[in-house]
């Protein structure tokens, strides 16, 4: 977000009239200048220090030219402008951060400024530079599949949780949808993955491995074709012994719906098999025919799968 973008959300914040979007927005930086370990400011030299606080200071002095009636006003903007300083600074600092969300039933595709490219998963989310300089680092919820452009001297770094990625020039696909349960499998060249505290574990994957978190287990590596793991970007379902609990999270994402079942146990069950394009109802129907189920909507966007009723 840049700077005055970000001093416009905190007038609008302050009044009271940012939308939904625009309030997560603000509470994101917020809670990242509170995750700080340092305030920002100190870290700035004293000419930067100074830039910062005659803007500031003008900006106050033309908020005390209005109208008495507005005094509160002023001070609540006022109030979030200083609350909001620590996160200009932090935009500056980490050469403003830039934030790509997929939401349910979306998919995403991102070029970074290094040649890299992104493909986001619904429900997914990345945070990154909009210029790398030092470093190709950045964050991701959820799911995406990388194609990193080639630079030895700038490796690329994906955070997902407590795990860190590496890699020099590749693609490879991260899932990374529930925290200790991560996946990540390589399509090309070489990914180092970094886990543990003590002691910090490291393991190196190469073209169609996958490595797979369980909780505190020790992960476990596959191989198989990792075109599998990726074939959502093409718009393809690939289920291989996927419990119907996972399966129904995939079908939320992917088409914006919400799944119960009416018997817990049937979330055990596992299912193989492939959809391309497929509309909803022709998946969950072939899910039934299989598995001996019953679907019932409630309404379209609310499904309940329960076992079908024998007569």
């Amino acid at each position: 977000m840049k700077k005055h973008e970000l001093i416009y959300l905190a007038e609008k914040y302050a009044a009271k009239k940012v939308n939904a979007q625009e309030k997560l927005a603000v509470d994101i930086f917020l809670r990242k200048v509170q995750e700080q370990d340092a305030i920002p400011f100190m870290n700035l030299d004293q000419e930067k220090r100074n830039k910062l606080l005659k803007r500031i200071e003008d900006k106050l002095q033309l908020e005390k030219i209005l109208r008495k009636k507005h005094y509160q006003r002023i001070i609540a903007s006022a109030a979030v402008l200083l609350l909001l300083i620590g996160s200009v600074l932090l935009s500056m600092l980490l050469e403003n951060d830039l934030t790509q969300v997929a939401v349910k039933g979306e998919k995403k595709e991102i070029e970074l400024n290094d040649g890299s490219k992104v493909f986001l998963n619904a429900s997914s989310k990345i945070n990154y530079p909009e210029n790398f300089k030092e470093d190709r680092k950045i964050t991701l919820e959820g799911e995406a599949y990388f194609q990193v452009a080639p630079n030895p001297e700038k490796p690329f770094r994906i955070k997902s949780g407590a795990i860190e990625t590496k890699v020099l020039g590749t693609s490879f696909n991260i899932n990374a949808y529930s925290p200790g349960r991560e996946k990540i499998s390589v399509n090309s060249g070489v990914v180092e993955v970094t886990y543990g505290n003590d002691p910090l574990q490291k393991v190196r994957l190469t073209k169609n491995m996958q490595l797979a978190f369980h909780g505190k287990e020790k992960p476990n590596i596959t191989e198989w074709n990792s075109e599998n793991y990726n074939a959502w970007t093409k718009n393809i379902i690939v289920l291989n012994k996927t419990s119907l609990g996972e399966t129904a999270k995939i079908l939320e994402n992917w088409y914006d719906v919400n799944i119960d079942f009416a018997d817990p146990t049937l979330q055990k069950l596992t299912i193989s098999g492939k959809f391309k394009d497929e509309k909803l109802e022709t998946v969950l129907q072939s899910i039934a025919l299989i598995k001996d189920l019953e679907i019932n909507y409630n309404n379209p966007k609310s499904i309940i799968i329960r076992k079908q009723k024998r007569i």
